[in-house]
């Protein structure tokens, strides 16, 4: 009988560990998790740093952006910055001496998950959640921005397009034997100026 109380008192220690060591984390109460954010700004900010915009410097231009998302707004006047930055004049006005067309084919994040284990669950019958038990999983991030760019004269006469651009960052996190967690990204790293 004192073996029995033993080891049940031992698998009640052990569940209680185990259920205290489980949480829950709350990612983001925002629209996009601040991750997804610096993954899109690093992204974008590394596509505007690859613009070949020699032909474009010191003169009067009027930036127009078209984007698929609803990010437009904040991405035109990111990239406005940007081109300010590097000598371009920027003007909303019709008095441009040129006209820069820039459409974002790509201004997204992709996610990817790996895991070599079990799953979050419910037990069926009792209807108790059992938390994820990782061996091994991977958590990936990528942000893509794509520019495809074409310049216009003041008459709206089409002079060319800037070679398309790609700005990528990554952000992913391992997680080993359940408690080993570490992040790898890139997002910290600033894209060299011009």
């Amino acid at each position: 009988m004192a073996q029995r109380c033993s080891a049940l008192a031992i698998v009640a220690i052990a569940a209680g560990l185990l259920g205290a060591g489980c949480t829950t984390v709350r990612v983001t109460a925002t629209e996009r998790s601040s991750i997804e954010q610096r993954l899109l700004v690093r992204s974008l900010e590394r596509a505007a740093a690859r613009l070949d915009i020699a032909p474009l410097v010191g003169r009067l231009v009027r930036l127009e952006l078209f984007t698929l998302t609803k990010d437009q707004a904040f991405a035109r006047e990111f990239l406005r910055v940007r081109l300010e930055e590097r000598g371009v004049r920027v003007t909303s006005g019709a008095d441009a001496d040129l006209t820069l067309q820039v459409f974002t084919t790509a201004l997204a994040v992709d996610t990817a998950d790996t895991l070599v284990g079990l799953p979050a669950m419910q037990a069926p019958i009792l209807a108790v959640p059992i938390p994820e038990i990782a061996l091994f999983k991977l958590e990936r991030s990528r942000g893509h921005a794509e520019l495809q760019s074409y310049v216009f004269d003041a008459s709206g006469r089409l002079l060319g397009q800037v070679h398309d651009v790609l700005g990528q960052a990554k952000w992913d996190r391992f997680t080993i034997l359940i408690i080993i967690s570490f992040v790898v990204t890139d997002i910290d790293k600033s894209p060299s100026r011009p």
